[in-house]
């Protein structure tokens, strides 16, 4: 999306925006979009990475609101259409620590110190905290939707890792899209989970399944000393409550913060509870 189409997807929030590629490594060039309130921000700089293959109108809703009160930095990572990779793309190019690489690239060419508060869902989320435990990311806090032990690609993405690609669309439509209208509870967040399937990359979608379909996060965590928010939906179906537990527990400096749904987790209903959890873990 260009600056106008973003703005007006957002309902002209009052700020500066810019969309432009930025070089990330192994000659990959990601989309970044950056929003400057015009009205004086105290908060700390956000970086903001949606989850795998997420779309930003699923987030339009909180980051209309938002970017009026954040400098925000929106990256879209390597799997995503909006991706300029040269080269034949190959399976390794879609692991963990490629992503962690990317961002670790993007946010030295933006210029951004430590000062900053890391937000992801998911496959965004999972990174964040894999990056900062291999050290290529530095932040003062961060605050994840549900991130990832391990990526349980349902038994209907088998099919697509073993198919060619160009057999995903019937597969997305005969397979993908009624399992995930049984299994999402909330209707919302199947619509959101619609548009990304129906417009992700396809040959890259396969090549993301095959790389992530044996991660496990490192159990090392307590490395990362940064306070970290984990948030959790109880009507989320999709991730795994207990994999979020978990991860917050492992942190030396982790939390959870509950929220009624993952559609919540969407709106601009939660910046209040990230202030709030922001503020407390700065001890203010």
């Amino acid at each position: 999306m260009n600056v106008t189409e973003v703005a007006e997807l957002l309902d002209n929030p009052d700020c500066q925006i810019e969309a432009r590629h930025i070089s990330a490594t192994d000659g990959v060039e990601l989309r970044v979009y950056s929003f400057k309130p015009n009205q004086p921000s105290t908060g700390r700089p956000v970086v903001f990475i949606p989850g795998w293959t997420s779309v930003m109108e699923g987030w339009a809703p909180l980051l209309s609101a938002w970017v009026e009160k954040r400098e925000i930095h929106y990256i879209e990572t390597r799997e995503k259409r909006s991706a300029k990779i040269a080269g034949k793309m190959r399976v390794e190019d879609f692991a963990m620590i490629r992503h962690a690489e990317d961002l670790k690239a993007i946010t030295s060419s933006l210029k951004l110190d430590s000062n900053v508060l890391w937000f992801g869902s998911s496959l965004g989320a999972t990174v964040i905290l894999h990056g900062m435990m291999e050290g290529l990311l530095e932040g003062e806090a961060a605050f994840l939707i549900a991130p990832n032990t391990k990526f349980r690609f349902a038994t209907w993405m088998l099919p697509i890792i073993a198919a060619p690609w160009w057999c995903y669309p019937p597969l997305i439509r005969i397979l993908g899209l009624p399992y995930l209208k049984w299994r999402l509870k909330e209707p919302k967040q199947y619509i959101r989970y619609r548009r990304t399937l129906t417009q992700a990359h396809l040959l890259r979608l396969k090549r993301s399944v095959k790389a992530n379909r044996r991660y496990d996060l490192p159990s090392n965590l307590n490395q990362i000393s940064a306070p970290v928010a984990i948030c959790v939906a109880a009507s989320d179906t999709l991730h795994t409550g207990d994999d979020s537990h978990g991860i917050a527990d492992s942190l030396a400096n982790g939390s959870i913060v509950e929220v009624p749904s993952n559609q919540y987790a969407h709106e601009a209903d939660v910046i209040t509870d990230i202030d709030a959890w922001e503020a407390n873990a700065s001890g203010q």
